[in-house]
């Protein structure tokens, strides 16, 4: 079974509707119809995570890479926690959240369905290391940052996690594109001196960040993304003719923001 069905049907078997992977354009433009949040009980629950074809995008790695340790910042109902450990059961997933409720779920699900995953109480940046050195997890082969969504809270973020990264470490962020972080992602780019890419191709526009990828890899993160002229060429085609250009993106977003 693929992570993503595995995925849907744990969360379905505890009465949670996945409600995720919409296009905008069927919800009056509703922006976040991509993002997955929970239906239960006549009732929404948890906050927007990652959109089921990020899910589905992270999937396509397992192809690439084999990591043995996995740092979440922002573990909300533990979406994006699980299918990690679903798409690498050989690894230890380790949230990080201040949302109780959220956590126990997760280590609840992850209990029954035997996911190499728990979430834990905490902040970033000020608990991070901490919780990594008590789960001896004190070097990280993939992060997936997804909390507090502006450019100080990103910088920050990766600060704390830089620590536990190694150079053959990956970092994934969410929402770049959608909550306006470039900025914050072109900083940590420069200021560490590392690979990026903003990957347009997803629905928040996600970015990753890397010292040293096998081409596989690589190959496969340029599926995501395109040369920025032809972005930007685009973007403009579509705002010059369709009557919906009043909701169109209003920041000049550079897919080559690292290079």
């Amino acid at each position: 079974m693929s992570a993503i069905a595995k995925l849907i049907s744990i969360y379905r078997k505890k009465g949670y509707e996945p409600l995720t992977g919409y296009n905008p354009s069927h919800f009056f433009n509703f922006k976040d119809a991509p993002f997955t949040i929970f239906h239960k009980d006549n009732k929404l629950h948890g906050c927007f995570g990652l959109a089921l074809q990020e899910v589905m995008f992270l999937e396509g790695f397992r192809h690439y890479l084999n990591p043995k340790s996995i740092l979440v910042i922002g573990n909300a109902y533990g979406w994006s926690t699980l299918a990690l450990g679903l798409i690498f059961p050989e690894a230890k997933v380790i949230a990080i959240d201040p949302n109780a409720e959220g956590n126990e779920l997760t280590n609840t699900l992850a209990r029954e369905n035997k996911i190499n995953a728990i979430a834990i109480y905490g902040k970033s940046p000020q608990d991070v290391s901490a919780i990594a050195k008590a789960q001896n997890a004190e070097q990280i082969d993939l992060f997936l940052i997804d909390a507090d969504h502006n450019n100080e809270a990103v910088i920050t973020d990766f600060k704390a996690c830089i620590p536990l990264a190694h150079s053959d470490s990956l970092f994934f962020f969410h929402d770049v594109i959608n909550w306006n972080m470039i900025d914050g992602f072109e900083h940590i780019c420069q200021q560490h001196q590392m690979n990026g890419q903003i990957l347009t191709r997803t629905p928040s526009g996600m970015a990753v960040l890397w010292k040293n990828a096998s081409e596989g890899t690589l190959e496969y993160i340029s599926a995501f993304t395109e040369n920025p002229d032809l972005f930007q060429a685009y973007r403009q085609m579509y705002f010059n003719t369709s009557e919906r250009a009043s909701v169109a993106l209003t920041k000049t977003y550079r897919s080559d923001a690292c290079k």
